[in-house]
């Protein structure tokens, strides 16, 4: 009986643990082969890392994981592998190919819709391969896919370079990058880090690695710059362009009442007629709820329009010229709240603005979605409304400008436009679900009015597949088919959600 007792207590302990650990400290736990270590007779050759069935005792617990934020899709994966290696990858395929487990691959799990969790077949686990090499005469960083957005950051700036990283430190580089990346400095680096990316390792359908490039399999790395959850193999390793390290990173912030949003856009568009701040400084809008005003205050009390220009430059001097035209606008004078020409560093950026101890950022449940337009000023006043009726007060609506997106051929991302709108729902207690996720789904005829495309790393496609279709062009979605048709001919790998 103690020992029945001891079991049951030691499943709620670890149940516990579960909701409490953050998203990193989930990674960190996870990486340990000690973690809950149980004997598990049903091998895969070639594969020592962790294998875990759904009847292993902890699969709950691993499942779960697999997801950053708190509401996890009930979705079941028949198993989920922890390659160690390269080799236990190819091996891990080879394996799913001939048991007819179809793959899906998790590098990070920080997708909205944790689009690695799938009913059935093979969840590929690569967060415990987390290799990272700087070449810093080539200018180019090696990353394996449990490389994380803080990881890089320490690494290349000991080297002098830096990276449009992801906004947040909890997420994996690898997804982040091959679904496009809007990431810190995005306007000196080409709006997207997907452009970056120079090369790959990549394990297809058969368990044969390639190494993709502009010279080899052009065509691989063409759907790798993009694809995301939709590429139909297993990236094991990414090449990176690396740049300059900013010296100094400089910002400055203004908030306003919600009401004030059209005055705020008008403002900002002047100031983006001039060049060198369309090119260089990151501009981000947040219309929120005032984390220091009570739930049920009336929305013309509680909304905000929250403001932040950024530079990132190779002087203090340099940053401030940047930053001057915001100060002498009319944002400075009708700003209710400033704080202007602020020095960061990249940590310190991180604990600001993206924390996961911030209302917009902490664990929660959660929904997003999307899209990229040239009409941002218009998608955010059509929101404004919505946003006042938002069931969670943690629920906002962020614009990000200075995208500057044309169509590439060297990629299959095919954004287009100067602004990406995005709707984040974020909420407590899974009773709430329906009203929340109700208020996203509503969202989308708001802003799909002003939407040139979407990003595809963010979308709620979940009921409507055709959404990850408008991700893409015509012309790249067929050739995105034809290409898997290719190199996976027999459907192997999982597709976007919905779509296989």
């Amino acid at each position: 009986m103690q020992a029945m007792n001891d079991h049951k207590l030691s499943r709620r302990l670890a149940m516990k643990k579960l909701v409490a650990m953050s998203a990193l400290g989930v990674v960190g736990a996870f990486r340990s082969r000690s973690v809950f270590s149980t004997t598990n007779n049903r091998v895969i050759q070639g594969v020592s890392g962790k294998i875990i069935y759904k009847d292993n005792e902890y699969y709950e617990l691993w499942r779960q994981s697999m997801v950053w934020h708190l509401s996890k899709p009930n979705r079941y994966p028949d198993v989920i592998v922890k390659p160690q290696s390269v080799k236990e990858v190819a091996s891990a395929v080879k394996h799913a190919a001939k048991n007819s487990l179809r793959i899906a691959v998790r590098s990070g799990g920080h997708n909205s819709t944790g689009s690695s969790l799938r009913n059935g077949g093979m969840l590929l686990d690569l967060s415990g391969m987390s290799e990272l090499d700087i070449d810093e005469q080539k200018k180019i960083a090696s990353v394996q896919p449990g490389v994380r957005s803080d990881q890089l950051v320490r690494a290349t700036r000991e080297k002098g370079l830096s990276f449009p990283v992801p906004h947040c430190t909890s997420v994996g580089i690898s997804g982040f990058v091959m679904g496009g990346g809007i990431g810190w400095n995005y306007p000196q680096y080409g709006g997207m880090a997907t452009f970056s990316i120079v090369g790959a390792e990549v394990i297809i359908a058969n368990g044969e690695r390639l190494i993709v490039s502009e010279n080899h399999h052009s065509d691989l790395l063409w759907a790798v710059r993009g694809a995301g959850p939709g590429f139909f193999g297993v990236v094991t390793r990414l090449f990176l362009k690396l740049y300059s390290v900013p010296k100094s990173i400089m910002a400055s912030s203004y908030i306003f009442p919600l009401q004030e949003l059209q005055t705020v856009t008008s403002i900002l568009d002047k100031i983006k007629k001039d060049g060198s701040v369309r090119e260089r400084v990151e501009i981000l809008a947040v219309l929120m709820h005032h984390p220091d005003v009570p739930v049920d205050e009336q929305p013309e009390k509680s909304k905000i329009c929250f403001v932040t220009a950024f530079a990132f430059e190779q002087s203090e001097n340099d940053g401030r010229k940047l930053l001057e035209p915001f100060s002498r606008s009319g944002l400075s004078a009708k700003s209710v709240v400033k704080s202007e020409f602020q020095s960061f560093t990249f940590e310190d950026l991180y604990d600001k603005f993206f924390s996961l101890e911030d209302p917009a950022g902490r664990m929660a449940r959660y929904g997003a979605d999307n899209i990229l337009t040239n009409r941002g000023n218009e998608a955010l006043a059509a929101m404004t409304e919505h946003l006042k009726n938002a069931p969670s007060k943690d629920t906002h609506v962020l614009a990000a400008w200075g995208l500057n997106l044309k169509p590439r051929e060297d990629a299959c991302f095919s954004g287009i436009g100067d602004c990406f709108v995005g709707c984040y729902s974020i909420w407590d207690g899974e009773e709430n679900d329906q009203v929340n996720r109700n208020w996203l789904k509503q969202s989308q005829p708001i802003i799909d009015q002003f939407a040139n495309s979407h990003y595809v790393n963010e979308i709620n496609g979940e009921g409507n597949p055709n959404r990850y279709r408008k991700c893409y062009s015509e012309n790249n979605w067929k050739q995105l088919q034809q290409l898997r048709k290719k190199y996976d001919p027999e459907g192997v790998f999982h597709s976007f959600l919905g779509h296989s």
